[in-house]
């Protein structure tokens, strides 16, 4: 009789084990997908295709042994937030590793999102708009801010932990409007509900924009990027 109780309970012990065993590793375990535009994508400062911020964090996660399956397939240097938007309202599909996804899938099954997007949607409207003036400025940063609203939003439907927004630097470029927009849009996207707001303007300067042309930062900048997602992340995990 004792012999059999034994028995049981090493064989509950194991049975323990192995639970306890498989929920940590699956508990580990990232579907890490990359959304937006050139910065999500990784564009440097001379418009190439370069390693990026989610391309580091992808890089920690798996040395980290935490990588599942990454994603950036939703990563354009054009992406605007209406193309997004669109993308998801339509269940864009993609092939991941031959196998056809559809974006709504791929927002259920991610366990990381980071987003970067809006500045091409403030430089094309800047751009469209005659005789641009600081009021004007302001109806282009309200009707972003709505469409960002309304892009949270639909994401939350099949994703309903935190979006890891990341703002944007200050560029240095010469025009003022691009300048003062791109603060405006950082203050939207810090007072924005729903997500996990990463601000840049404080570790990227001048001097991480090789080219004077270009909106987009170095391969270092991005580095700098995702050591701020990578910390936000790791304190909110330990919270």
């Amino acid at each position: 009789m004792i012999k059999k109780h034994y028995k049981l309970i090493i064989f509950l012990l194991i049975i323990l084990l192995i639970f306890l065993i498989y929920k940590t590793n699956h508990n580990h375990y990232f579907n890490y997908t990359s959304l937006g535009d050139g910065y999500a994508l990784g564009i440097n400062s001379y418009g190439e295709i370069d390693y990026g911020y989610s391309d580091f964090i992808k890089d920690e996660l798996q040395e980290d042994k935490k990588l599942k399956l990454y994603i950036k397939d939703f990563s354009d240097k054009n992406q605007s937030i209406e193309h997004l938007y669109e993308s998801i309202v339509t269940n864009e599909k993609i092939t991941v590793n031959n196998i056809e996804r559809n974006i709504k899938q791929i927002l259920r099954e991610s366990d990381l999102i980071t987003m970067t997007v809006g500045l091409n949607d403030l430089i094309y409207h800047i751009a469209i708009t005659p005789n641009i003036n600081e009021y004007e400025l302001n109806k282009i940063v309200n009707d972003i801010e709505e469409n960002i609203e309304e892009l949270v939003q639909e994401i939350k439907k099949y994703y309903p932990k935190e979006i890891y927004v990341i703002g944007y630097p200050e560029i240095p470029i010469q025009n003022i409007y691009i300048r003062e927009g791109i603060k405006k849009l950082n203050t939207v996207y810090k007072e924005l509900e729903k997500i996990t707001y990463i601000s840049t303007s404080e570790i990227i300067t001048s001097k991480d924009f090789l080219n004077p042309n270009s909106i987009f930062p170095s391969k270092e900048a991005y580095e700098k990027i995702s050591k701020e997602v990578l910390k936000k992340l790791a304190k909110e995990k330990n919270n």
